[in-house]
């Protein structure tokens, strides 16, 4: 059987293309943004034949500040590859993209922080939903009861500051989630209770605002907030 940390390897949506994810955050000390940012990336599930692209999935585009009005909208091809280009106002974009598609538990990946540049690093990784679904085989290979249709997932790999994975690291969310589930030698693991050399934490139960952190003995990581959707997974990175 393929690893199924597969399922949820985030470290495509790494490397500092210009920072966090989403739509229109002013800040005191603005950069110059340029007025369209393109984001784009590759929907993947994982199987038995191992990741595979995920074709006609509804890719969007969201405001922090309005989660119902989608600003851009596209398609995944059938590579699993999207596009997106987001009009700034000139502004840091803050908010996420989502990826919806009969079959697969609705996806949010929100970027450690605000855009103002092109992020070419948008993947999003899918979860099969109903009856053996890769989402419910996540609560039992982490030990974390069945799977609550009114809560969502979080998942996290932490990185260092040249976008290495981070071992070692405690993982957390506030409000806090139920459990937090680390990897272990081939799948996630409800008895570990730090990161394995993949970086990777998934948090079970959350549900609405949350801030997601790590700490490690002599290292520091920016916490940054995130939103987790009853029934859905929510995937970003925790950096340096």
């Amino acid at each position: 059987m393929k690893k199924l940390l597969a399922l949820i390897a985030l470290a495509a949506c790494g490397g500092d293309d210009g920072g966090g994810g989403g739509i229109d955050a002013p800040n005191v000390d603005t950069p110059v943004v340029p007025a369209m940012i393109t984001v784009s990336g590759t929907a993947t599930a994982q199987s038995l034949q191992g990741a595979m692209p995920v074709e006609g999935l509804t890719v969007a585009a969201f405001k922090a500040t309005d989660e119902a009005t989608a600003v851009v909208m596209t398609t995944t091809d059938a590579a699993g590859m999207y596009t997106l280009m987001i009009p700034t106002g000139g502004m840091p974009v803050d908010g996420f993209i989502k990826g919806t598609k009969a079959g697969f538990a609705d996806t949010y990946l929100y970027a450690p922080e605000p855009l103002i540049a092109d992020f070419a690093g948008g993947s999003l990784n899918m979860l099969t939903n109903g009856n053996n679904g890769n989402y419910d085989l996540l609560h039992t290979l982490c030990q974390a009861g069945a799977a609550d249709p009114t809560k969502g997932l979080i998942a996290v790999i932490v990185q260092d500051g040249a976008a290495a994975p981070v071992a070692g690291a405690t993982v957390d969310a506030n409000p806090a989630a139920s459990k937090t589930c680390y990897s272990g030698d081939m799948f996630p693991d409800g008895s570990k209770t730090v990161t394995n050399a993949d970086g990777l934490a998934i948090m079970f139960n959350t549900l609405g605002n949350e801030t997601v952190s790590a700490t490690l003995t002599g290292s520091t990581f920016k916490s940054h907030a995130v939103k987790a959707f009853p029934g859905s997974f929510t995937t970003t990175l925790i950096v340096q």
